[in-house]
């Protein structure tokens, strides 16, 4: 079954609730804080961990990669309506490009340096895909 997909509803799961959630908070302000505003920490000497922890934080908040599982847009902030990502790298050695339309995925594209099988959780439905071996898997969704 290479190359196919198959979709179910979206079910939930205690191990998806222990992963990031967006979370607004009203009054809270960097201005003044340890941020510039290019998001870089404003502690001196450079802090690898303060700017390196912040990127993948962002990262992990447009993708969450965990062993054959993917969910996308896990917590997007409500700023962010519209956005595409390219080249971002999930577990498995799959790289990830999608785009987004007033917070929904509308097109992802996955490529993979060997044959597996990975879940696809988005919009609120669940996709399995059999990806082959350098090769590439497009889905739209609407």
């Amino acid at each position: 079954m290479s190359g196919g997909v198959r979709g179910r509803r979206q079910k939930p799961s205690p191990t998806r609730s222990n992963q990031l959630r967006y979370t607004r908070e009203e009054n809270i302000s960097c201005v003044g804080g340890s941020i510039y505003p290019n998001m870089l920490c404003a502690h001196p000497p450079f802090q690898i961990d303060g700017n390196f922890g912040f990127a993948a934080a962002v990262a992990e908040m447009l993708i969450q990669s965990r062993k054959g599982h993917f969910l996308l847009l896990p917590a997007l902030p409500d700023e962010w309506k519209d956005g595409k990502v390219g080249g971002m790298k999930a577990q498995g050695d799959i790289t990830v490009d999608f785009e987004w339309r007033e917070g929904r995925i509308h097109r992802v594209r996955l490529c993979s340096s060997r044959e597996q099988k990975v879940t696809l959780e988005c919009n609120g439905i669940s996709k399995t895909v059999f990806l082959k071996p350098d090769g590439t898997e497009n889905m739209i969704f609407d």
